[in-house]
């Protein structure tokens, strides 16, 4: 892709991105943490052997996949180790019982009601939309269509398409990169944690591999399960004004529907504030899942 919107045109030679292992995870934290004894940072086997109590040789088939699936005792020796984060801790835990291809679960095909595109256009002026766990966009009310300009066009209508290969996304997303990368290690974290696959996901995830910044972004291993800061700035191209947006993706009421609401409210805007304030504190349990997420999924 080149960055015009268009899924038929490439920017880069395409590099099938790596998918999420146990090893590949436990390498990448060990070589960035800050508890071994390196200057330049970064801890060695035998250190990281040395504070679990396993030996070296242990830790080196855990890296390199030679090793049986560890107890969840010694992930948390690991964790502790290593100095992860709860996310990380977490993701270590997923990780476990992940083995890409081997039950995963398709993204479920949802179905739009006109009872739903009436729910999503009523809410205006917050913006507005249904997302599936794959980010496809899947209905968006007008404002929602408005801010995040072309997100919703054909050949787009996903989240992450739009960060990496709809150019006006770096203008309108005030702290570009810092929310694609949220998006994108929310999305790994969570096709970990709920075992997405199939053909959609797989089909998504070849597609983004065209861009090298969606290539480098996923390769660093890095996740996430929650927002850097509550509220995302972004840029009105019409107006020229900078949103506080806070957003939540929040889960359908229906229990067997897999549809997603994203929901967001410019907190810069108190004439409506407390309506929509209302509004999401009333909404069904959260998803539990990433976006334009919180990614609370809370996000944009």
């Amino acid at each position: 892709m080149t960055g015009t919107g268009s899924r038929d045109e490439f920017d880069v030679e395409q590099t099938t991105v790596e998918l999420p292992e146990l090893g590949r995870f436990l390498r990448q934290l060990r070589e960035r943490s800050l508890n071994g004894c390196r200057r330049a940072g970064g801890m060695s086997r035998m250190e990281l052997a040395t504070l679990t109590g396993h030996g070296a040789g242990y830790i080196a088939k855990l890296e390199q996949g030679g090793q049986a699936t560890p107890s969840p005792a010694v992930v948390d020796a690991l964790a502790d180790a290593l100095g992860c984060s709860p996310g990380q801790r977490q993701h270590l835990h997923d990780l476990r019982d992940y083995r890409p291809g081997e039950g995963d679960r398709p993204v479920t095909p949802c179905v739009i009601t006109d009872q739903n595109r009436i729910y999503v256009d009523t809410l205006t002026p917050a913006l507005a939309g249904f997302v599936d766990d794959a980010w496809n966009v899947l209905y968006a009310n007008s404002e929602y269509r408005r801010v995040y300009r072309r997100i919703a066009d054909p050949d787009i209508a996903n989240v992450l398409l739009w960060f990496f290969f709809v150019p006006e996304s770096r203008h309108i997303m005030v702290e570009w990169e810092q929310e694609a990368l949220l998006t994108v290690s929310w999305t790994r974290a969570l096709m970990v944690r709920n075992h997405l696959g199939g053909d959609q996901f797989t089909t998504l995830l070849d597609q983004l591999s065209h861009s090298t910044e969606f290539q480098k972004m996923w390769n660093s291993g890095d996740v996430a399960l929650g927002r850097h800061k509550a509220e995302m700035l972004v840029r009105d191209l019409d107006s020229g004004k900078v949103l506080n947006l806070r957003a939540q993706v929040l889960k359908w009421p229906e229990p067997a529907s897999p549809l997603q609401l994203y929901l967001a409210i410019d907190m810069n805007a108190p004439p409506r504030r407390e309506g929509f304030l209302s509004l999401m504190a009333a909404a069904p349990c959260r998803a539990g899942q990433p976006h334009l997420m919180e990614h609370d999924r809370e996000h944009g």
